[in-house]
């Protein structure tokens, strides 16, 4: 904590230009209480740490949900002076009674109120939906920030995100894209992922864009002025088809059984599913389930209910919906409905001569799925219509 009550009432706020002395002699003759539970808490000057206010041990505060590091501390500590230098109106961890809740920030922009806070360490995803609930509720708008502490590279432009990171993906500007946002007190830097193709359950590509805070406003945060895919991502989406193929048949896990038993019901090999499953889109991050395996879900439906080459967008969408519901295929829980990745992927489709508009809810399949043969031919064929696809530009 940085803000705490003296005995009369008044707040006192370890942000303020006190000098460490100043500090030591308040400690000395001074009563500090917590905003909230009013019971006593410990003045701690910053040896080794941040100074910051802390409950003792025995004490239980009904809003203090888990331990607030150095680290923590510092990166609030440095957003509220970066607010505050763009001359915003911002208050440092007001206690909010209608809702109870206490948000590290939150400031005033333009008419609209933003609970910011700054997360360093995991808390369960009911705990993180049911403070967001709350600040919707009451009207504010919920800005999550994660610790840099929690900011993992697989490789150059691959990124590992945890459940638990996706909570934090937020609309970026163009609203398409969703951008996740992290802070980091030691370089005094942000941190901003976007755009995010997902490769699998936890592994992510994407671009940083690293921004200093003096030369990023808060206005700025989420606007994006240009949003490309760097000519490695092609070449890594075709090394991930490449294992999707050579190694996911070998997992013995529960649902790669499932999935290789509706694969060979269909007369599919799983590792010669269809060339035109597992295509990078723009929305495939809405599925958790990797690409190849729902795409290959779409096409099956495509090919077994068509009458005349024909199907309808909603007993497309009303399939997919029923495995959702049954734990077939996993979705990330986002700003955005799945819906707009079934409805690109079928875009895509079009766009490559695969099918073809009739009306705003039909289609019709005019070229025929490819079902490799074998494993040379189905990778020959994955890097020939992945060229397709980035010499067209279709996903941005």
């Amino acid at each position: 904590m940085l803000v705490a009550l003296l005995k009369n009432g008044s707040s006192i706020s370890l942000l303020d230009d006190w000098r460490m002395e100043q500090l030591d002699l308040l400690r000395r003759k001074e009563t500090f209480i917590c905003p909230i539970c009013k019971n006593e808490v410990v003045l701690k000057l910053g040896r080794k740490r941040i100074t910051h206010f802390a409950h003792r041990r025995e004490a239980a505060c009904t809003i203090e949900h888990e331990t607030e590091s150095s680290y923590h501390l510092s990166g609030k500590a440095d957003l509220f002076k970066w607010l505050k230098r763009q001359r915003l109106e911002v208050k440092l961890e007001p206690y909010l009674q209608s809702i109870q809740q206490r948000p590290d920030l939150l400031l005033s922009y333009k008419g609209k109120t933003y609970a910011i806070e700054y997360q360093c360490s995991t808390i369960s995803e009911e705990l993180f939906r049911k403070r967001t609930a709350s600040f919707l509720k009451a009207g504010i708008k919920p800005l999550w920030i994660l610790g840099a502490n929690r900011f993992h590279r697989s490789s150059t432009s691959s990124f590992r995100l945890s459940t638990f990171q996706w909570l934090f993906a937020y609309p970026a500007l163009p609203q398409s894209y969703l951008l996740i946002l992290y802070y980091c007190p030691k370089t005094k830097q942000f941190f901003r992922l976007v755009p995010l193709a997902s490769f699998s359950v936890y592994n992510t590509f994407s671009t940083v864009m690293i921004d200093s805070a003096e030369r990023l406003s808060f206005e700025k945060l989420f606007q994006i002025d240009d949003i490309s895919l760097p000519s490695m991502f092609w070449h890594e989406w075709f090394m991930q088809k490449k294992r999707w193929r050579l190694m996911f048949p070998f997992y013995p896990t529960k649902e790669n059984r499932l999935v290789c038993m509706y694969f060979y019901k269909h007369n599919i090999v799983p590792a010669l599913f269809p060339s035109e499953a597992g295509l990078p889109i723009k929305y495939g991050y809405l599925f958790e389930t990797p690409s190849f395996i729902w795409q290959t879900y779409i096409l099956i439906m495509m090919m077994k209910k068509q009458k005349n080459g024909m199907f309808h967008f909603s007993d497309i969408y009303s399939s997919i919906s029923q495995m959702v519901r049954t734990r077939k295929l996993k979705v990330r829980n986002l700003p955005f409905h799945y819906f707009r990745a079934i409805n690109e992927y079928l875009l895509l489709l079009v766009q490559l001569g695969y099918i073809k508009i009739v009306n705003s809810t039909t289609f019709r399949l005019i070229k025929p799925v490819t079902i490799p043969k074998t494993i040379e031919e189905a990778l020959k064929m994955d890097h020939k219509l992945l060229k397709i696809i980035e010499k067209r530009g279709f996903i941005l």
